[in-house]
């Protein structure tokens, strides 16, 4: 194990112990860092990109970063969230997850092609009763990949992975205290989140949006349509300029296949999502696999989309509008 590793996971030793920790005493420990820089949309020239509504926070401890929303939490947000990106190509945080974490963060819902704004959020209009409910939503870059571009390649391990998981859960609670916590991930992120599921009972639950499963004739199918696609990623998924990451690639080649999640049993509840439109995960068994996992494990539930490959894309409105009323139905069970 790297002495980096060795040393985040110390770390997070230590943070267990201590339960309040302010912002200011956060930054004097070193294990935060402010920064300034603006967050634009993907794709799209400096001149022209959409400038988010985030600001970066650094972790140096764990070699990466979160996105904080501008909009602060307050005593409505009942939970925290922490969105995973998936890894391996040069698609970082500033995209979909950003659309997903202003929708659990309290954005008001807009009517897209009508040019109308709700003075109600999409959450509000999902849920029952009119309950107002909203979760705390960070956006956070997992190792070698966007803010974590120069982290070990052993943070990228499953060791690795679910060590830098920990600290951003402990920094956050520590930040915003007192709220249950959960994970939700997409692709590579979708894994790290049932992994730390199945290593920490401490998680109010995790939610992984079609992650790659380990069985090596199904891995190596998603490899093999991904490098023979590495020319045309960027309008398979909808990003301009996208295309495979060499470091983040390698990591995930390296990796993956010894994530043995579908062996394991979990500590905390876990919500898979799968689509059977994802043309990263076309071979036939795929869908079978993880439908086998989640019935080999009382804690975790599925459900299949008939669907794309992105099941966080707000433009497609109605596969959105379901997939965030699965999510925020599922948090709403496991914080009774």
């Amino acid at each position: 194990m790297s002495s980096e590793l060795n040393k985040l996971e110390q770390v997070n030793k230590e943070l267990e112990k201590i339960r309040t920790l302010s912002r200011q005493e956060l930054l004097e420990r070193q294990l935060i860092q402010e920064s300034q820089e603006l967050v634009h949309r993907v794709g799209a020239t400096h001149e022209t990109a959409q400038k988010l509504p985030f600001k970066k926070l650094y972790l140096p401890m764990a070699r990466t970063g979160i996105l904080e929303p501008q909009k602060s939490v307050d005593e409505t947000h009942r939970a925290i969230q922490i969105l995973l990106p998936g890894t391996g190509t040069t698609f970082s945080v500033a995209e979909t997850l950003c659309d997903i974490a202003g929708t659990f963060h309290g954005r008001k819902s807009k009517n897209r092609g009508r040019g109308r704004k709700s003075n109600q959020s999409l959450l509000t209009q999902l849920l029952p009763d009119g309950k107002t409910f909203r979760v705390a939503s960070f956006p956070t870059d997992l190792p070698l990949n966007g803010m974590g571009s120069d982290a070990a390649f052993e943070f990228a391990s499953k060791q690795g992975l679910i060590a830098v998981i920990r600290h951003v859960h402990l920094v956050l609670s520590r930040l915003y205290p007192d709220r249950p916590v959960f994970i939700a991930g997409r692709s590579q992120g979708g894994i790290a989140s049932i992994l730390y599921a199945q290593h920490y009972d401490d998680l109010a639950g995790a939610i992984a949006v079609n992650p790659p499963h380990p069985d090596p004739e199904l891995f190596q199918f998603t490899v093999t349509y991904l490098e023979s696609k590495a020319g045309v990623l960027a309008d398979l998924l909808h990003a301009p300029g996208v295309t495979l990451h060499h470091c983040s690639w390698d990591a995930y080649k390296t990796f993956t296949p010894s994530f043995d999640y579908p062996s394991q049993k979990s500590l905390s509840p876990i919500l898979v999502l799968v689509s059977l439109g994802d043309p990263f995960n076309l071979f036939p068994q795929y869908a079978h696999a993880l439908k086998a996992f989640a019935e080999n494990d009382e804690k975790c539930q599925l459900h299949i989309l008939d669907a794309g490959h992105n099941l966080w894309d707000r433009k497609s409105v109605e596969t959105y509008r379901e997939v965030i009323s699965l999510q925020a139905r599922f948090m709403l069970s496991q914080m009774k």
